[in-house]
């Protein structure tokens, strides 16, 4: 049996559209059991999703390595929800290929595992801080993804509220408009940069006021209800700033360790007076990243 741990990750961190991200605390555990076949099955699995994913990344692995892998049954365990921008597909997109790699007796590479999850994911912020761990800037180039990455302060905490709908990537990337406004793209460069210049110094307190204004956010507030209300209230109990969490449906409070009981209260007493129940919980960030358990 192969076993891997993989991290949710939150990502855009406001404007760091598809380039910036950070593993959380949430993690689901793959586990992988090779057959004697050539079938991926994932008898646990409500749906033929898991199965279908697994055999996407088996292939797309195979190709690679010019290599045969055999079947396994794939099965995922864990408290990273699926679809609520939490990076749940990039848990079983990294620890499927870790699988694979061990499978087809090649050395463990997360680069490797990164350029993999990537591609058959489509954008690289989420695989990017889950594999790797930490706060992570990632981009392609023409030789390929290439990334940053830094260890995040432990005075630095998440409170995230996870609303009981769905928001599919693909159906969230489907609102944006195909072009940007000039004034929207200079906000988005200048705060990115500042954001990825406090992180990777460690100052926090500076990240005060950078997560706000995202440009593709006012668009996903639309499928994001909660999101305004809730931003409001985590910041006047104290929160350092407050996003959508990759597409949503999650919305994500940075705050310093001692103030998280305080913002937590209040993004859930928020959600309630809409009456939706929000499930609201504080972790820790991730700097370990994608391991073999």
């Amino acid at each position: 049996m192969l076993r891997f741990r993989v991290p949710a990750s939150t990502t855009n961190l406001g404007h760091g559209f598809d380039c910036l991200g950070i593993a959380l605390g949430a993690a689901n555990i793959i586990s992988v059991e090779p057959a004697s076949n050539a079938a991926v099955v994932a008898p646990e699995a409500p749906d033929e999703g898991l199965a279908r994913m697994a055999t996407q990344v088996r292939d797309a692995c195979a190709k690679r390595w010019n290599t045969l892998i055999p079947g396994f049954t794939v099965r995922v365990a864990g408290d990273v929800p699926v679809a609520r921008g939490m990076g749940s597909s990039s848990t079983i997109f990294l620890g499927v290929a870790a699988a694979c790699q061990r499978l087809a007796n090649r050395a463990f590479a997360k680069q490797e595992l990164l350029e993999i999850a990537a591609s058959e994911e489509g954008h690289p912020d989420n695989a990017a801080a889950a594999c790797m761990g930490g706060f992570t800037i990632v981009a392609a180039t023409p030789q390929g993804l290439r990334w940053s990455r830094f260890a995040v302060p432990s005075d630095l905490v998440a409170v995230v509220a996870i609303p009981p709908f769905e928001v599919k990537t693909s159906d969230a990337r489907r609102i944006l408009p195909a072009q940007v406004e000039r004034a929207d793209l200079v906000r988005a460069l200048q705060r990115s940069a500042l954001i990825t210049a406090v992180l990777a110094s460690g100052r926090i307190s500076e990240l005060t006021g950078l997560f706000d204004d995202a440009w593709h956010e006012q668009y996903r507030a639309t499928v994001n209800p909660g999101l305004v209300e809730a931003r409001a209230a985590a910041g006047q109990a104290g929160a350092i700033g407050t996003i959508l969490s990759g597409s949503g449906s999650t919305v994500l409070s940075f705050t310093l360790r001692s103030r998280a009981d305080d913002v937590a209260g209040a993004v859930l007493a928020s959600y309630r007076a809409r009456g939706v129940a929000a499930a609201v919980r504080t972790m820790d960030f991730d700097n370990a990243g994608l391991s073999a358990v």
